[in-house]
Order: C-alpha cells, then structure tokens, then sequence
C-alpha cells in the first residue's frame, strides 16, 4: 500500500512512518518500522525465523 495514495487506510493501520512492514497472521501482530534492509533482522523481527535458524528452511525436518 501506498500511503499517498491511500492516507486513509494509513492512518485506520496507524502508520505514522515509512518505510512500516505489518505481519498480521499468525498471531501476535508485529510491525517493523524503518530500515528493511536487513532481511535476516526483519526476519526476527516479524518472528518469521527464528534467531537461531541461519539456514532457509527446505521444508523438511532435519535429520537427528
């Protein structure tokens, strides 16, 4: 979304600054807020990867 061209949704999401990245589902909410240009520490930050997972997940489970 564009916050120029739809202030409205904008501000019903209360973003009050860009760049602002919104992870609605799964639960909890999280929202980043600045810099993205750091994927692994958007990552965390959204707790879409844990901190100590380093590898791209494969989808499969890991070996004992």
């Amino acid at each position: 979304m564009d916050v120029l061209e739809n202030p409205q949704r904008a501000e019903d999401e209360r973003i009050l600054a860009t760049p602002t990245l919104i992870k609605k589902l799964p639960l909890p909410l999280r929202r980043v807020i600045g810099d993205l240009s750091d994927k692994e520490k958007v990552l965390l930050g959204l707790e879409v990867r844990a901190a100590t997972n380093n590898r791209p997940s494969t989808g499969r489970p890991e070996a004992p």
